[in-house]
C-alpha cells in the first residue's frame, strides 16, 4: 500500500497517476480542500505555444531564481511542462484557450481556467479521485517511523501506528501560514517538513520565503490577487497617484515576486498606502469572474483603488528531494511545495509551484520501484542541529507575529537572532501543530542566520549584496540530536 499525505495538487495527481497504473493508494488530509492548492489563482507555467520553448523557460526561470536554481531539475521540469498539461486534458481537464502572462516571464505560458485555476483543479482531482474509487481519510499524521535509514511506518492521531508501508508521500504543503500576513490557509504549518526532519531527513532552503506583492483584505477578508491581473494591465500606485513600480525595477508591475514585494513593503514602511488599479484590463469581469465576484460582494468594482500588502506566499525551502521526489529516507517521498527540489533557486517564477507539484505527481509512477537514489548535497554545507529541549508551549498566534517581525520581508541579524533565542526555549520536540510551527520557524531563523547576504526572497539589510562565496550553495540541514 502506498499512502499519500495530503489533498493538494500534488496529492491527488500521484494518487490518481498511481491508480491508473495498478498500484493501491490511501489519501489522508487533515482537512479536505485545507490546503494551498485550493486557493491558488494563476496557473501552470509549460512552454507550448510556438513562440515559446522550453529553452526560454529554463531561462526565465534560471534567472528568477537568483543564482541558486539547480539547473538539472530545471531543465527537467521545463521539459516535463508540456506533457503535465496534455496529462490534465487527457483526463478530462479543460483549459481557457488563452496563455497569460505573469512577472518574469518572457513569453505567455500560464495555462488557467478562469481566475481560479488552483480551486478548479482541485476540485476536478478530487472528483477524479472519488470516481478512481481512492480512499480519502481525514486524519493527522503525527510522526514517521525510521529504521536504519528506512521509513517502516507513520503513526496518526486517529489510527495509532501504520505500519507495513511500501512508501509514504508527503504532499503537505508549505508553512506560509507562519506569518502574520499571508494568502495561505491555517493549515500550512509546515507539518511534514518537520516530521521529516525529526526523522532525519535533509532539509533546505528554509531561509527562502516567497512573500507575494498584491494581498489584500476587505471587511476581514483575505484575498490573493492573482499577478495575472498585472500581467493584463493592472497598476500599482500610492494615495498620491504615483506609480512607483518603476523606481524599483525597469519591468515595474511585472519584476520578478521578491523585487515588487519589497517594493510595495518599503513603500507602506515610508508612510504610504498602496493600492492597485484595475481600470487598465481588457473585458475585466469576463477574464477574472474570481476577483469581479470578491469586489461586488464589498461593493467594489474594477474602477475602485483596491488596497494591497505583501504576505507569506510560497515556502521554497523544504525536504530536500530530487526530481523523483526521493528524500535521504528510503521509501519515503515528498512532492508539491512540502518538497525542495532545487527548482525555483532563492526566488520562484510564478505558476512554477502547480508545474512543480503536477509533475511530481504524475511522474511518480515512473519512479516507485527504482533503485533508490536519493538527493544530493553535494552543492551546498549540511549543518547538524541539535533540536533545543524548550519546555512552555508557544501559540501558533505569537509565532507569526514573531515570524513578521523579525523574519520577514526585511531581516537584519540582530532582529533573527531574537527570534532564535525565542524559539530555543519553546516546545520544538512533542509533535503537535504548535510545536512543529516553532521547529519550522527555528529551522528557518537559523537558516537566515547563517546566510550573511541578499538573494532572491531572502534580504538582510545588514548584508544587502550578494556574496560571491554563497552563489550556487544551498544550506542543508539534518538533525543530530537534541538538547
Amino acid at each position: 500500500m502506498i499512502y499519500i499525505v495530503g489533498d493538494g495538487v500534488a496529492g491527488l495527481a500521484a494518487a490518481i497517476s498511481l491508480k491508473l497504473q495498478g498500484y493501491n493508494t490511501v489519501v489522508i488530509t487533515k482537512d479536505v480542500h485545507g490546503g494551498s492548492s485550493y486557493v491558488s489563482k494563476g496557473g501552470i507555467a509549460a512552454a507550448t505555444s510556438s513562440e515559446d520553448s522550453p529553452e526560454l523557460h529554463a531561462e526565465d526561470t534560471i534567472r528568477v531564481g537568483d543564482g541558486l536554481c539547480d539547473i538539472n531539475a530545471v531543465n527537467y521540469f521545463v521539459r516535463e511542462a508540456p506533457h503535465a498539461i496534455e496529462t490534465l486534458v487527457r483526463w478530462g481537464f479543460t483549459f481557457d484557450e488563452d496563455l497569460r502572462l505573469e512577472g518574469g516571464h518572457s513569453r505567455r505560458r500560464i495555462h488557467h481556467r478562469t481566475d481560479e485555476t488552483g480551486r478548479e483543479l482541485t476540485n476536478f482531482l478530487l472528483r477524479r479521485a472519488r470516481d478512481l474509487g481512492i480512499s480519502i481519510v481525514e486524519d493527522r499524521v503525527l510522526s514517521l517511523v525510521v529504521k536504519d535509514g528506512t521509513l517502516t511506518g507513520f503513526i496518526t492521531e486517529g489510527r495509532g501506528l501504520i505500519g507495513n508501508v511500501d512508501a509514504l508521500v508527503l504532499a503537505t504543503g508549505g508553512y506560509a501560514y507562519l506569518w502574520q500576513y499571508t494568502s495561505n490557509p491555517p493549515t500550512n504549518t509546515g507539518d511534514g517538513v518537520a516530521m521529516a526532519f525529526r526523522a532525519g531527513a535533509v532539509v533546505s532552503d528554509m531561509e527562502f520565503v516567497q512573500f507575494h506583492p498584491t494581498v489584500t483584505m476587505i471587511n476581514g477578508e483575505t484575498m490573493l490577487l492573482t499577478e495575472t491581473l498585472r500581467g493584463e494591465g493592472a497598476i500599482l500606485i500610492n494615495e498620491d497617484g504615483v506609480r512607483f513600480a518603476f523606481n524599483y525595477h525597469k519591468d515595474g508591475e511585472l519584476a520578478p515576486r521578491d523585487v515588487l514585494a519589497r517594493a510595495v513593503y518599503t513603500e507602506l514602511m515610508r508612510g504610504h498606502r498602496v493600492y492597485m488599479v484595475l481600470s487598465g484590463i481588457e473585458n475585466f469581469e469576463r477574464k477574472f469572474p474570481g476577483v469581479n465576484e470578491f469586489l461586488r460582494r464589498h461593493g467594489l468594482s474594477k474602477d475602485s483603488k483596491i488596497p494591497v500588502f505583501p504576505g507569506a506566499h510560497f515556502t521554497i525551502g523544504g525536504i530536500r528531494t530530487n526530481v523523483r521526489g526521493e528524500t535521504s529516507i528510503r521509501n519515503l517521498y515528498a512532492i508539491g511545495e512540502v518538497a525542495d527540489t532545487g527548482l525555483h533557486g532563492a526566488n520562484r517564477l510564478a505558476s512554477n509551484s502547480l508545474l512543480e507539484a503536477l509533475v511530481m505527481g504524475i511522474n511518480l509512477p515512473n519512479h516507485i520501484g527504482e533503485a533508490w537514489e536519493g538527493p544530493s548535497t553535494d552543492d551546498g554545507v549540511v549543518i547538524g542541529v541539535k533540536i533545543p529541549r524548550g519546555r512552555s508551549p508557544l501559540g501558533i498566534d505569537e509565532v507569526r507575529r514573531i515570524n513578521w517581525e523579525y523574519v520577514g520581508i526585511v531581516r537584519d541579524g540582530r532582529g533573527l537572532g531574537t527570534a532564535l533565542s525565542i524559539y530555543s526555549s519553546h516546545d520544538m520536540v512533542s509533535g503537535t501543530e504548535g510545536s512543529n510551527a516553532v521547529l519550522i520557524s527555528y529551522l528557518t531563523t537559523l537558516s537566515a542566520l547563517i546566510r550573511r547576504e541578499s538573494r532572491g526572497t531572502h534580504y538582510r539589510s545588514d548584508y544587502p549584496g550578494k556574496d560571491a562565496r554563497w552563489g550556487s550553495k544551498r544550506i542543508y540541514l539534518r538533525v543530530v540530536g537534541r538538547d
